[in-house]
């Protein structure tokens, strides 16, 4: 439906998106190893445009990628990538073309690219193709629109998405990305002076440090900030990878440091830190071009503080696979981790969004002990189905009793230093890898009090793996490297008296007489539950039960 003044309003029910992304969608192909130890190349969802419209929806911002789809495949996974993401395909066109291609090679995690884009689907995006779109391929009043990368080089739909910029400049927020591929770019000279014709018809361009030396080459960065912000552009974004990112309006300027991570590659990292801009400017509804100008030093800090979140959390896990809000734990300046009274068919459905076929991802569920750990993490599997989740408890990495009664620690049993951390780390680290076609992980027999090795199945095929344990987020030894290694962590909160109720009467049920199974839940138990309250404000959500 068209407004008055020629823009388009969502039909009845859908939502208007607060950014529409036009451009590149293709599929990244990133190094691997079969089962036998051979080389091979593992698919996944990429290109930068379809990354920041990912990364946007993921932070729950209302967003529609605007670009051409192949009906191929490789095309049927992007389409699902976005889906799950929560990303509107309104814009999006079928086509039999085939999906562009790119061969990723890592050197010490960071990437390079080898494309195969020849008469592929996204980049033969057309005008026509537009006027084919809904409302004639108006966007809709009050929506932002970003472009970059590969979309600003390869014909035809270079020249296409610079005349929708022409269109839309000034109507509405316009964002810009070079993310420039030098090996696609046939001359440089006039590919500058493209760039910098689109650079005049934008609000705000983000920049690496490379895509400024390959530009500009012996060219200061101040110089080339202030020559733009000449042009009329507003706000200058600079990143610098695992040094952080440095950003500029009329109204001031600011830089902030990159937060450390363990870093498993940066594939993705700056279309991630894109995406958290733009999210940054639409939860501070600023996503218009005076406010934008208008951002000073410590508005700017606080978008640069949350972009380089995001940017570093998906630094944490291979691919462009950008963090859901809930990932990124509690804001960068102050406060604690979002609290929510949540029921278990809520829940059910939140795993369900991380089990997304052909991408492992980890859930760990921690808490104190009797907090109801173990009966979520098993309702959450029994819910998805084996096909989708597995469960791998913490708790077959106890010692066995005779290592702790070498140890002189059977008294102790259950505290963070009667497990294998280490190895309960390297067995996350094995399956966050997902290159092995099965993993055996070991289990916890409660009537044996002892582990049982190799006991769990976890499939390759397998999504979602679900873990619980008491030490998921606790900064001591070995166990410093697990939390790293999570996808998303969710902390069960209950009520102490309750919480020690039940784990008397689990205690007695296992052969403790009343006395002594009290006993151990107040002295023991108690004990290791205000160690493990202390990790709460690193988990991604604080649970507590409904009914």
């Amino acid at each position: 439906m068209r407004s008055a003044a020629g823009e388009t309003t969502p039909a009845a029910g859908e939502t208007t998106p607060a950014v529409v992304v036009a451009g590149d969608a293709l599929v990244d192909l990133t190094p691997a190893t079969t089962v036998r130890g051979g080389r091979a190349y593992e698919p996944h969802p990429g290109g930068s445009c379809l990354n920041v419209a990912v990364g946007l929806g993921r932070l729950g911002v209302p967003t529609a990628f605007l670009g051409r789809l192949s009906t191929d495949r490789f095309g049927g996974l992007l389409r699902e990538h976005l889906a799950a993401s929560g990303v509107s395909a309104r814009y999006v066109l079928p086509t039999d073309d085939l999906t562009t291609l790119a061969i990723v090679h890592l050197v010490e995690g960071q990437a390079t690219y080898a494309f195969h884009a020849a008469e592929a689907a996204d980049r033969g995006l057309l005008p026509s193709h537009l006027a084919g779109l809904p409302g004639g391929g108006a966007l809709p009043d009050g929506s932002a629109l970003h472009v970059g990368s590969l979309g600003l080089v390869l014909e035809p739909v270079a020249s296409t998405l610079e005349g929708l910029l022409r269109r839309e400049s000034g109507r509405r927020l316009v964002t810009l990305d070079p993310n420039v591929r030098p090996g696609l770019v046939a001359d440089r000279d006039a590919y500058r002076r493209r760039f910098e014709r689109q650079v005049a018809l934008v609000d705000v361009v983000k920049a690496s440090e490379e895509d400024l030396a390959w530009l500009y080459p012996g060219v200061a960065e101040e110089d080339v900030v202030a020559r733009w912000l000449a042009a009329g552009v507003r706000l200058v974004v600079v990143t610098a990878g695992g040094e952080g990112a440095r950003a500029t309006t009329p109204a001031g300027a600011a830089r902030v440091g990159a937060p450390p991570v363990a870093v498993v590659d940066t594939v993705g990292a700056g279309d991630a830190f894109t995406a958290g801009v733009l999210a940054h400017l639409h939860d501070h509804a600023a996503l218009d071009r005076e406010a934008v100008g208008a951002l000073g030093t410590d508005g700017l800090a606080a978008l640069l503080d949350a972009a380089a979140a995001v940017a570093a959390d998906t630094c944490t896990r291979p691919g462009a696979d950008p963090p859901r809000r809930a990932q990124l734990g509690r804001p960068p300046r102050g406060g604690g981790p979002p609290e929510a009274t949540m029921r278990m068919t809520d829940l059910v459905e939140r795993a369900r969004a991380l089990a997304v076929p052909g991408q492992r991802r980890l859930l760990g569920v921690t808490g104190p002990p009797g907090a109801g750990k173990s009966t979520v993490a098993a309702a959450l599997v029994a819910a998805l189905g084996p096909h989708k989740a597995v469960l791998v408890p913490m708790d077959g990495f106890h010692l066995s009793n005779e290592a702790l009664r070498a140890l002189g620690r059977q008294g102790r049993k259950g505290a963070w230093d009667t497990f294998d951390a280490g190895g309960f780390a390297h067995l996350l680290r094995r399956l966050r890898a997902g290159d092995e076609a099965v993993v055996y992980a070991p289990d916890f027999d409660r009537d044996l009090e002892e582990p049982i090795g190799s006991a769990l199945p976890v499939p390759r095929e397998v999504a979602l793996v679900v873990t619980e344990g008491n030490y998921l987020l606790l900064d001591r030894g070995p166990w410093a490297g697990v939390g790293g290694l999570l996808d998303e962590t969710w902390y069960l909160d209950a009520p102490d008296d309750a919480r020690l109720a039940r784990l008397a009467r689990r205690h007695e049920q296992h052969g403790k007489p009343p006395e002594q199974a009290l006993a151990w839940a107040h002295g023991s138990d108690q004990a290791n539950a205000e160690l493990i309250a202390a990790t709460r404000p690193r988990a991604d959500l604080v649970v507590r039960l409904a009914g």
